[in-house]
């Protein structure tokens, strides 16, 4: 592959060495990058970890605007010599979990309409920057990632499978997530040692719940998660810290969520609008006596 030739070649030229640590796998076939340039078109997006510059290239003959934030500045030359005839991307190295990602919004967005999200996430950096686009409150045109292809199968699970957690749930109450396709190891280098998919995360149009307050409803869908062994009754009961006065409070709550079952029934039963409707009960019941905003 010529590319991968040019890849090595850059690379060497600036003395730069892919690292493992970064999960820095850089894609070397332009047809995948153009596929997933052209899945979410829109007035401006943000690219997480835009690497070499591959996509962000074609992301900037698609959208007015391109926002691409890189952790690793040592890039900087590699990234400005594909771009150098791109007028319309800014770079922005820093971490993109310490970033405002609302306040970057308002200083390089003002007056877009529809704003995306594309990355190529590595394995270990997945699930919180994927929580930290959701929790931003940014009602985001679209969220397009690359990730490990285990991840999409939990990200793209639903209550009852045998992939869902939590995450999954989150994502679930924020929009729809959908498998786009696969790319195999030899599409990248180094090759990783997994596979990867290509995930599109839609928001809802309508919202498929309203709690109360976000901040409890998260926390009740991790305690269900973390204690999932133990029945949600009791997950709920060691994960909020409820008292003895307590404890039969959060069994009446899931009883009328749940129904009979409500006794054996777990967190992963549950879908995203049950457990808004706990958190909401919670939220009346006993809310002084837990820490939420």
């Amino acid at each position: 592959m010529s590319n991968l030739i040019q890849i090595k070649k850059n690379l060497e030229k600036y003395n730069k060495i892919p690292k493992k640590s970064l999960g820095q796998n850089f894609l070397i076939n332009p047809e995948i990058t153009k596929k997933i340039a052209g899945l979410c078109l829109g007035d401006g997006v943000i690219e997480i970890g835009p690497g070499l510059g591959a996509l962000t290239f074609e992301l900037c003959k698609i959208y007015k605007k391109v926002v691409a934030v890189e952790i690793d500045k040592t890039f900087e030359p590699l990234l400005n010599e594909p771009l150098s005839d791109c007028n319309n991307i800014k770079i922005i190295f820093g971490d993109i979990l310490k970033i405002d990602l609302r306040d970057l919004i308002q200083k390089e967005f003002a007056g877009f309409e529809r704003i995306n999200i594309c990355a190529n996430l590595p394995y270990y950096i997945t699930t919180p920057v994927i929580l930290k686009l959701i929790k931003s409150c940014v009602k985001y045109n679209a969220i397009t990632v690359m990730i490990q292809k285990e991840a999409a199968d939990k990200f793209c699970s639903k209550a009852g499978e045998k992939n869902y957690n939590a995450t999954s749930a989150i994502i679930n109450y924020y929009g729809e997530a959908k498998k786009i396709f696969s790319v195999a190891k030899s599409n990248f280098y180094p090759q990783p040692n997994v596979l990867s998919t290509v995930v599109k995360i839609t928001p809802h149009e309508v919202p498929i719940a309203n709690p109360k307050s976000e901040d409890l409803m998260y926390k009740i869908i991790n305690f269900a998660f973390e204690h999932r062994r133990k029945t949600l009754v009791n997950a709920l009961i060691t994960g909020l810290n409820i008292n003895m006065t307590d404890k039969n409070k959060i069994a009446d709550i899931v009883k009328k969520i749940a129904g009979e079952k409500s006794e054996n029934i777990r967190g992963e039963e549950l879908d995203i609008k049950a457990f808004s409707d706990i958190s909401d009960l919670i939220y009346h019941e006993i809310k002084y006596k837990i820490n939420i905003k």
